[in-house]
């Protein structure tokens, strides 16, 4: 068994962590979200998800009473927004929508928006965060809605000033301020 250390970029969520095992990345899923896992898992929605290219495929590998291992298809090259092109920010804006669109039609949301959560993949967005997904609660805001407006439509709406500046400014405030 490898020692299931969290990779520095997977400290905000309380429903699991990404690891490095032996160069391939893997995910914990923590007891705190096995109810909506299973649920996902089982409704069939995150094959839905693979099968329509919005999610990044993984593949189930172990399940305990303490966590759940997941192992998600590699991607040879990770892209971060701020060395995304303007046409690469709005393809990953429109996927989040289009992810949370689909989730709300089948009793789903998303419960963060962070632009993290994409990267290119065979020449298209991917989402690749498996927990960003909750339960639907009528008569609740989206809870993804104010990160989704920072990281995405702020951007946007700013590029009218120059993308390259607007890319500069991205960097500076993922690199030192931790939404």
């Amino acid at each position: 068994m490898t020692l299931k250390k969290a990779h520095p970029s997977s400290f905000r969520d309380p429903s699991g962590y990404v690891f490095l095992d032996n160069n391939s990345i893997k995910r914990v899923i923590k007891p705190v979200y096995f109810k909506q896992y299973y649920a996902l898992r089982d409704s069939g929605f995150y094959k839905k998800l693979f099968t329509n290219k919005l999610l990044i495929h993984h593949e189930e590998l172990s399940v305990s009473e303490s966590e759940i291992v997941v192992k998600p298809e590699y991607i040879p090259f990770i892209t971060y927004p701020y060395e995304w092109s303007f046409n690469q920010y709005k393809e990953a804006a429109l996927l989040t929508l289009k992810l949370q669109k689909f989730s709300l039609e089948h009793g789903y949301s998303l419960k963060d928006a962070s632009a993290f959560n994409i990267t290119f993949y065979k020449g298209a967005a991917i989402f690749i965060d498996t927990l960003s997904f909750d339960f639907y609660k009528d008569n609740y805001p989206w809870r993804g809605y104010k990160q989704f407006i920072s990281h995405f439509f702020s951007s946007i709406a700013l590029s009218t000033i120059s993308w390259s500046t607007i890319t500069k400014i991205i960097e500076c405030i993922y690199r030192w301020y931790p939404y």
